[in-house]
């Protein structure tokens, strides 16, 4: 058989197949989370998990304090109806790429293709995030119509911290979908444990001065506890009990800012050096059983 000198130029990634990528992917990642079952019964699981979980909460509160320091139950609501987003941003990445690999086995055919497997990745996982930001809103709902929760919405803190919060989840889910794709049968318990601990240090339950003071460089260092004192001033029209608390509107703003703009770029390089680990590893088709 002759071989030609003759070279294709083959070409790159463009907007148009991201976009196309991202978009074949919300379709498909919608159809794997709700086709397990009817419409009705996918909406009343999408809803218990989140006011059960806020139920628990509120039974401790009651308890505790005998109902006795409404301001704490505020507090209380507003962060464990937001932790909803954190949790289904970084499971929803982390499960999606895992699910292509090990359940479906199609992630070494996506990352083939001329699409980039990070478009399809977000869109793989969006699905999860929709829900999540529908649980916040019902736990929201719940909390003002029948636990006395007051919400004075202040949309110019809100919108922009709702924004730059979510992209700073994504870029921790982003590190986590990486990081788990080196890992074997543990690496689906991953985004429970990792959302778990950032769940205690980022003031979601409580104010962060109650912590140890080894643990305060880490919640201080975390977009996700700015993200949430951010949208407390937003819903509530103050800040959390404490130090952090104390902070000017501004400086928490520019605290998110800072340290989303660190971590996305971070994110990003470390997704970019996992992928390359796994192709030279040889376990983007692995298959662990798990």
């Amino acid at each position: 058989m002759a071989v030609t000198d003759r070279t294709v130029a083959v070409r790159g990634l463009t907007l148009a197949d991201a976009w196309r990528s991202f978009r074949t992917a919300i379709g498909l990642g919608w159809a794997i989370e709700a086709n397990w079952s009817d419409p009705f019964l996918f909406a009343v699981y999408t809803l218990a998990k989140p006011l059960a979980a806020a139920g628990i909460l509120i039974v401790m509160f009651q308890v505790i304090t005998q109902g006795q320091n409404p301001e704490f139950l505020q507090f209380l609501i507003v962060g464990s109806a937001l932790w909803n987003v954190v949790f289904g941003v970084m499971a929803g990445l982390v499960q999606s790429i895992l699910e292509d690999r090990e359940r479906y086995r199609m992630l070494k055919y996506i990352v083939v293709t001329p699409a980039s497997l990070f478009p399809f990745l977000l869109g793989r996982s969006l699905a999860r995030v929709v829900v999540s930001f529908v649980a916040v809103a019902l736990t929201l709902l719940v909390g003002v119509v029948f636990l006395g929760v007051e919400l004075r919405p202040n949309f110019v803190i809100l919108v922009p911290a709702t924004i730059v919060g979510v992209l700073a989840v994504i870029g921790l889910g982003i590190f986590m979908a990486g990081w788990c794709l080196q890992l074997r049968q543990e690496a689906w318990h991953y985004p429970e444990a990792i959302a778990g601990a950032l769940y205690l240090v980022s003031g979601a339950i409580f104010p962060i001065d109650v912590l140890p003071g080894i643990l305060h460089p880490m919640a201080y260092a975390s977009p996700t506890t700015w993200w949430l004192e951010a949208s407390r001033r937003g819903l509530m029209g103050h800040g959390s009990p404490g130090v952090i608390g104390g902070l000017p509107d501004a400086l928490v703003m520019l605290f998110l800012v800072a340290s989303t703009a660190i971590t996305i770029p971070l994110a990003l390089a470390a997704f970019g050096w996992f992928m390359r680990r796994a192709r030279q590893a040889g376990v983007l088709d692995m298959v662990t059983g798990s």
